[in-house]
């Protein structure tokens, strides 16, 4: 039980500035990569990403590997647009806090991911034409 699967599915349009390319819209690795989604129901985008745990400090799980990023007791994924040369339109935190042990030991036992979804429908810029990013609140359970 040293991992924990995640599938993130994500229920929206996606910043209003972004370059649109097939491969500019993903779960962020330590390395600035961008890993793509599936099409999911809906129109949704479907991620499905590997974390390992760890106990910690503190009695919640610590979840590290490629995706987690942040110090252990505030850690997050991050989903990630790019622009048209390649640096990041937006970025936004999706926190992996709440994830409990005994959510760990569940989708271990049942042998299924934690499922959260992101529904971003209304993309905002600010005064000067800049995407709004930030920390999106998640909710991680089983399907």
């Amino acid at each position: 039980m040293n991992t924990l699967r995640l599938r993130l599915i994500y229920d929206g349009r996606g910043p209003l500035i972004w370059s649109r390319a097939p491969d500019a819209f993903g779960i962020q690795d330590k390395a600035g990569r961008l890993h793509l989604g599936a099409p999911g129901a809906n129109g949704t985008t479907v991620f499905e990403l590997t974390l390992q745990v760890k106990p910690g400090a503190t009695d919640a799980p610590v979840l590290t590997g490629e995706f987690a990023h942040g110090p252990p007791a505030g850690r997050f994924i991050y989903l990630g647009w790019r622009g048209a040369h390649g640096a990041f339109a937006q970025r936004l935190k999706l926190p992996l806090a709440g994830i409990t042990w005994n959510d760990v030991r569940e989708a271990h036992d049942r042998q299924q991911p934690l499922v959260g979804t992101l529904v971003d429908h209304h993309p905002r810029v600010t005064s000067t034409g800049a995407n709004i990013g930030g920390t999106r609140p998640m909710t991680w359970a089983l399907a």
